[in-house]
């Protein structure tokens, strides 16, 4: 039926074109990873420098000590807790360590909000006796939380570094 020739033509000509299909497949597929791979990689958009400057940025919480129900008094864990802060404060000198006392909604809103001004300066002057200066500690004004005077997370001292 068919001559041995054309069987060999043939089966080149099917090898062919099986390798073009499996090549092509494979140059497709590395560039439809590598246009996912870029998509996620995409710089954000950069701010001009003044506003960087103007504006720092907050780390994250290095540090967060709880205290009992109406007691501005520091508890005996404190200074392990605010050790993480104390340490990246070190580590970068022209840091700024912001202490913020929170408070709940419930009872006399002033005394509440007296009450965490006591617990920030508590947690401050565990930084000071830390060897930060007292110029690189900025207090924010007490901040409301929506928990009861029972949640822990109403009676806290947080301290961020910028």
């Amino acid at each position: 039926m068919f001559e041995e020739e054309d069987r060999e033509t043939g089966y080149a000509v099917f090898l062919a074109v099986t390798l073009a299909i499996v090549v092509s497949l494979f140059v497709i597929a590395v560039a439809i990873g590598s246009a996912i791979g870029q998509a996620g990689a995409r710089p954000a958009a950069a701010k001009p420098a003044a506003v960087k400057a103007a504006t720092p940025s907050v780390v994250r919480v290095l540090g967060k000590v709880h205290f009992a129900v109406g007691k501005a008094d520091l508890p005996e864990d404190a200074p392990v807790l605010v050790r993480p802060a104390i340490r990246a404060a070190q580590a970068t000198p022209g840091s700024t360590l912001m202490v913020a006392g929170y408070h709940d909604a419930s009872g006399d809103a002033a005394a509440n909000a007296e009450l965490a001004k006591r617990r920030a300066l508590a947690v401050r002057d565990l930084l000071l006796a830390a060897g930060i200066s007292e110029q690189r500690i900025e207090l924010a004004r007490p901040v409301v939380t929506t928990g009861g005077a029972d949640d822990d997370e109403a009676r806290r001292v947080e301290v961020t570094l910028r």
